[in-house]
């Protein structure tokens, strides 16, 4: 499912959104985002409009919203797109990219090796019945 492009800004609205499994209020999603932000209340509302009108947030009620896309669906969505636009549709490459730059911890690479050993095995598993 092909998400449409959110700006970082809109990001932001979107985690606070996300932290919540019900709807959340416009005065709750503005008092969090001012912990961070100095934003205008009308930006706040504004980030709102523009993420309900491409399609990943819903108004359920007046001045309240919930996430239609999941952090999850995002998350998949951007890394597929990242991958097509800068590694050539290879996801290989990126996390050679990512190797070079010694941007991956040790602990990382570990943990990395786990989840590979671990997809393998479950690729590897037939089931005879």
């Amino acid at each position: 499912m092909a998400i449409a492009k959110v700006t970082e800004a809109e990001l932001e609205v979107m985690r606070v959104i996300w932290q919540k499994e019900e709807p959340s209020p416009l005065s709750e999603i503005r008092e969090k985002l001012a912990m961070t932000h100095n934003w205008k209340p009308t930006t706040v509302k504004t980030h709102l409009y523009n993420l309900r009108d491409k399609g990943v947030i819903e108004e359920t009620q007046r001045g309240t919203y919930r996430a239609i896309v999941t952090e999850k669906e995002a998350t998949i969505d951007a890394t597929r797109k990242l991958i097509n636009r800068m590694f050539e549709s290879s996801a290989k490459k990126l996390v050679a990219s990512l190797i070079d730059s010694g941007e991956l911890s040790q602990g990382e690479l570990s943990d990395l090796r786990e989840m590979l050993t671990s997809s393998m095995e479950v690729d590897m598993e037939v089931d005879y019945d």
